[in-house]
């Protein structure tokens, strides 16, 4: 087969059209029908990009073998999703389990076991998927991790601790054409966790409670759950532990009642409290509130229409960038898992891994990469005199 006939093939058993392709490498979309009529040739370099968008080598390209479909994780994710995924959320999820891979290769390298969690500790019966079945799970998770009441201060810190990885992808905007997470159970590195990087922070730490669920209460019966908008019942039982795990019911009666607001809220102001000390969505704040019955019907539909954030800023909260509006580009290493972070940073030390290495296997550039394998010693009078105050206490004498 000539190269021509492979590009054509490699993209329909990637599930792309031509108009996807094109905006992936930024060329139109009559260049890539010539590539695959073969009126004109990609260059090596076009070559590798699509070889890459594809999820094949370069060389199968050039091969004059026909194509057959692999048994890659990332096209397992994508026929998972429903409807038609963009070409940036399939680029996300290829990027996730190209992730998973290097870890599980770099843990090898350093000689490191990554204790990823492989069994949930938690139990799930079918059936018991009901809104009280919701809650009392939420509880029982609550209860394991001994956070109490309050809000979760850092569910990505909780998920290392349980053993469970949480990676961050630009997905897309539009979740009629991405998703909004997904579990999966990797094979080496455990359960994982996905979350599309380009919805508000709120929104992500939802996403992130959300596929908790999927992780500890549904693996046991799948190892692969994609999320997005549509109406399947482990969906919406996962909505309902993502609520009361990150508002537990009694937690915000409490909270209500210490502010002195209830127990019926009648000013949005008082729903702007509530969801930064949650430190959640104002939607996520609105729909628990008027769930916990402390906000009338009419109330709910009225507050729907506030500009929470441009608000919380009246009010004198410190409002997050992204809040407005998201910038993948922020994140490039803070992407990854803390735990990945610190094993490169060993590698790097040791030199298990070169610079470039490291940064290929990443998608970082070189100068973040060096500057990630530094020291990071530098002077500060302010910490010399704290560590002074310990000092001449005795403290560490003690």
């Amino acid at each position: 087969m000539s190269l021509a006939e492979q590009l054509g093939r490699a993209r329909e058993l990637a599930g792309f059209i031509q108009d996807d392709v094109a905006a992936a490498l930024g060329v139109s979309r009559v260049m890539i029908s010539y590539w695959e009529g073969g009126q004109r040739r990609p260059n090596q370099a076009q070559v590798a990009a699509l070889a890459a968008l594809y999820r094949r080598q370069a060389s199968d390209l050039y091969a004059d073998v026909a194509l057959d479909e692999t048994a890659d994780e990332a096209r397992m994710l994508f026929r998972r999703a429903t409807g038609s995924l963009s070409a940036t959320a399939r680029q996300g999820i290829g990027a996730f389990v190209d992730f998973l891979d290097s870890y599980a290769t770099l843990a090898d390298a350093c000689r490191v076991s990554l204790r990823g969690m492989q069994q949930s500790p938690f139990g799930s019966t079918p059936g018991f998927d009901s809104a009280e079945d919701a809650r009392r799970k939420a509880e029982e998770v609550r209860a394991h991790l001994r956070i109490g009441l309050g809000p979760v201060v850092d569910e990505r810190r909780l998920c290392e601790l349980l053993g469970i990885t949480v990676f961050y992808a630009a997905l897309g905007l539009d979740l009629a054409t991405t998703i909004s997470g997904a579990f999966y159970h990797h094979p080496r590195v455990g359960f994982a966790i996905l979350v599309n990087l380009e919805m508000t922070p709120g929104r992500r730490r939802f996403t992130l409670a959300h596929e908790l669920a999927h992780a500890l209460l549904h693996s046991d019966q799948d190892r692969l759950v994609v999320s997005g908008p549509h109406r399947d019942p482990r969906e919406r039982f996962a909505d309902m532990f993502a609520g009361e795990f990150l508002m537990p019911a009694e937690g915000i009666r409490r909270a209500v009642e210490e502010l002195g607001t209830g127990p019926r809220l009648d000013d949005p102001a008082d729903v702007i409290h509530l969801q930064r000390f949650f430190n959640v969505s104002y939607v996520t704040a609105l729909v628990r509130l008027r769930q916990a019955r402390l906000l009338s019907q009419a109330n709910y539909e009225a507050f729907k229409s506030a500009r929470p954030v441009a608000f919380a800023e009246r009010l004198g909260y410190e409002v997050d960038e992204e809040e407005y509006q998201q910038d993948p580009q922020r994140w490039r290493l803070s992407r990854f898992p803390p735990r990945f972070r610190r094993l490169l940073r060993t590698a790097l030390r040791r030199r298990v891994l070169s610079v470039p290495t490291a940064a290929n296997l990443t998608g970082l550039s070189l100068d973040e990469v060096e500057e990630l394998a530094e020291d990071g010693v530098s002077d500060s009078p302010q910490r010399r005199a704290e560590l002074h105050e310990y000092e001449v206490t005795g403290v560490l004498a003690g």
